[in-house]
């Protein structure tokens, strides 16, 4: 039997450490839930964080949009390998090719090949979604659909709207009728307004001095359907279940939900594949269906199944360091509960050289690399008078044999690397599973 305790005492030690105000964690394990909390809400106004708090957890949306879909796959309302211009006739991208060939799969698999991060529409107008696809038409179109896997929160916003116009609904109805009612998830919701009513966690800035409440929401409503869900831990873990095969068959089926946990497609870092839309990853042998969410590195979250062994681990934060929180519970529970224990590798190095120093655009930011390749995150100028927080410099390393890159501080996986054109000069920076443009 394991000591969840331990877990506790991780969890408690390692968010004061970090400057994570609050956390809540959510485990399934041999047919039982365990929800572990620690900390507060909000430096400002402290409450403590409980089981029903609610927090953004950001891109796990993405999977609530993807079981939708499939669920209409499974209605015969839309075709997976479906071209989205059956759907929305009148849909343009700035190359007619992909706009033609561009299908359902393409999307929920992030290998639409347009740029995958834009800005948001300050609107929460029920047409918000129709307005954001109608300039895709402007975006960059970097690879033919089908040839690269580029994390795009742009594709899934055109899957939004392919929900709204199939179902004839808005979006977030759609989801609360076809995935959050039927699964029993009732503290999750999409829209400040419900969320601000009930106990819910705000996101925080770490400064120097300790972490400050950022005054934001986080996302409007065209992001909806890439991000923009609240919900609790334990409904979570409800959604976990349903996943794991543990409650029911609505809204999918068990084919389609094996179907949507089976790769796709192969990335080659920073995950093993992609299936319909999890990410795929592996850990001492241990098959892992995951996601996770960042709001503007406010509120970051985890999200990790181990498919074969009925088990699932959640952690919900309210500050930029919860991604280190939620990295350290989940490996706390490989280890401890399926004795899945990170094995410690180092991989060999080679000395850069200069012809991968540039400037590596990405939408929102650039990514700007120097000789020693460290990487700098810069946003755009409006995006930081928004209040939008950037990134840390990311220190890389290039692996001996290739053009794969590590973290420097820490070798032990790849997390990206250079793409060349036919040619053999560097054309990209896939870095975090985004490719990033290069333009200088």
């Amino acid at each position: 039997m394991a000591d969840f305790n331990h877990l506790q005492n991780l969890l408690d030690s390692e968010a004061k450490s970090l400057h994570v105000p609050g956390a809540a964690v959510g485990v399934l394990f041999d047919g039982e839930e365990h929800v572990l909390t620690t900390g507060v809400t909000s430096v400002d106004a402290p409450t403590p964080v409980t089981g029903d708090t609610l927090f953004q957890i950001g891109s796990t949306t993405k999977t609530v949009t993807g079981t939708a879909i499939m669920h209409l796959v499974e209605q015969g309302k839309l075709d997976l390998d479906g071209r989205v211009r059956q759907y929305l006739p009148g849909f343009q991208l700035s190359d007619e090719r992909a706009a033609e060939e561009l299908t359902i799969r393409h999307l929920l698999t992030h290998t639409g090949g347009f740029l995958g991060d834009i800005d948001d529409c300050d609107t929460w107008d029920t047409g918000a979604l129709a307005a954001a696809i109608d300039i895709y038409d402007q975006l960059p179109q970097l690879f033919p659909p089908g040839t690269l896997a580029s994390y795009s929160n742009a594709g899934f916003r055109l899957l939004g709207r392919i929900i709204e116009v199939v179902c004839g609904e808005p979006y977030e109805n759609a989801i609360s009728r076809i995935v959050l009612t039927p699964l029993g998830m009732n503290s999750s919701f999409f829209f400040p307004w419900d969320a601000t009513t009930r106990p819910h966690a705000v996101g925080h800035i770490v400064r120097e001095d300790g972490p400050q409440v950022s005054h934001t929401w986080g996302l409007f409503r065209d992001g909806m359907a890439e991000g923009g869900l609240a919900s609790s831990v334990r409904d979570q873990l409800r959604y976990a279940a349903f996943h794991l095969g543990k409650n029911g068959e609505d809204p999918v089926g068990a084919a389609t939900r094996e179907l949507m946990q089976t790769e796709h497609v192969q990335v080659g870092a920073p995950w093993t594949g992609i299936g319909l839309p999890w990410l795929l990853d592996e850990q001492a042998g241990v098959r892992l269906v995951t996601h996770g969410g960042n709001i503007s590195n406010l509120q970051l979250s985890t999200f990790v199944l181990a498919p074969e062994h009925g088990f699932a681990v959640t952690t919900l934060t309210n500050s930029a360091p919860g991604k280190a929180l939620g990295a350290l519970v989940t490996d706390w529970c490989l280890e401890h509960l399926l004795g899945a224990k990170p094995q410690p590798v180092r991989l060999t190095l080679r000395e850069p050289t200069p012809e991968y120093a540039g400037s590596y655009d990405a939408g929102q930011w650039t990514f700007e690399v120097d000789e020693k390749l460290t990487a700098r995150f810069v946003l755009r100028p409006e995006l930081v008078a928004a209040g939008v927080e950037g990134m840390p410099d990311m220190p890389l390393a290039l692996i001996e044999g290739g053009d794969y890159v590590t973290l420097a501080p820490n070798p032990q996986r790849a997390v990206g690397r250079f793409l060349r054109d036919d040619a053999g000069e560097i054309t990209f920076l896939h870095l975090g599973g985004r490719a990033a443009r290069r333009v200088r």
